[in-house]
């Protein structure tokens, strides 16, 4: 395939064929990284995150300070006018 580099405004753009887009499973909106390798350009479509509810990320949180509870740290004597 090819395409003409145009100018859009300020930008330069590519149109990308409807064909060429739902084989890569890229629709609109969709966030895409881009980038450049060897003289190349790569466009890569980004996986949408998950929405996590508050009461999930509450319970992720928990998890993890089970599995990796905060230890006290002994920072030595007071040096100056600290209040403990």
């Amino acid at each position: 395939m090819i395409a003409t580099v145009t100018n859009f405004g300020g930008s330069l753009g590519i149109y990308f064929p409807n064909s060429l887009l739902k084989n890569v499973h890229i629709s609109e909106n969709d966030n895409v990284e881009i980038l450049a390798a060897d003289n190349s350009i790569i466009i890569k479509k980004l996986e949408k995150r998950k929405h996590f509810s508050t009461k999930e990320r509450i319970a992720t949180f928990h998890d993890s300070l089970e599995n990796n509870p905060f230890i006290e740290t002994d920072w030595g004597k007071p040096l100056g006018k600290e209040i403990w």
